[in-house]
């Protein structure tokens, strides 16, 4: 198999959280396909926080694309310098007011057939129980903790279906031998 040979791109939007662009690709037989709408994102961090007790920082917030409030993990968007380990440990302070050390688990592609962005998923050891939050100005969020039983419970239930936390969860657990 052969990966497919961009040929054009033609920007339709851009910002400074996405570009829209309109591809064309020679598929590998010569065969030229127009149309191909791609989507460039910046990558961001999904953070499995963890307590000395084994239970995991969870905030739930209302996201406007589904008009749902739902339960997350605390995530953000990795700022120009910074490793994921970094973007975690700040968005988690951010977030939940909690400090802790990361360590990268693994990248995660959200949306390869139309997104270029990738998601970090960093395992962060709460240190400190709890600063002064900072969050965005359009940030409202709830901060939960819960044991990792719960979570499960809560995504077979459909009370997590963000795909994100699902698909970090399971290499969290993954990485713990618990699946």
């Amino acid at each position: 198999m052969n990966k497919w040979k961009l040929v054009n791109s033609k920007p339709v939007f851009e910002s400074k959280w996405l570009t829209l662009k309109n591809n064309s690709y020679d598929i590998g037989n010569g065969d030229i396909r127009q149309d191909y709408y791609h989507i460039d994102r910046p990558d961001y961090v999904l953070i499995i926080a963890e307590d000395k007790d084994g239970k995991i920082a969870v905030v739930r917030q209302y996201r406007r694309g589904v008009d749902e409030i739902l339960f997350e993990l605390p995530a953000g968007w990795i700022d120009e310098g910074e490793t994921p380990v970094q973007a975690a440990e700040r968005e988690l302070k951010e977030e939940t007011g909690f400090l802790g050390k990361g360590i990268l688990l693994g990248k995660l592609t959200p949306q390869p057939g139309f997104m270029s962005m990738r998601a970090n998923v960093v395992l962060v050891k709460i240190e400190n129980e709890f600063i002064a939050k900072n969050p965005s100005d359009d940030e409202i969020i709830e901060r939960h903790v819960f044991d990792i039983s719960k979570i499960k419970d809560m995504i077979t239930n459909g009370e997590i279906k963000d795909m994100g936390f699902v698909s970090a969860v399971n290499l969290y657990l993954l990485s713990k031998k618990e699946i």
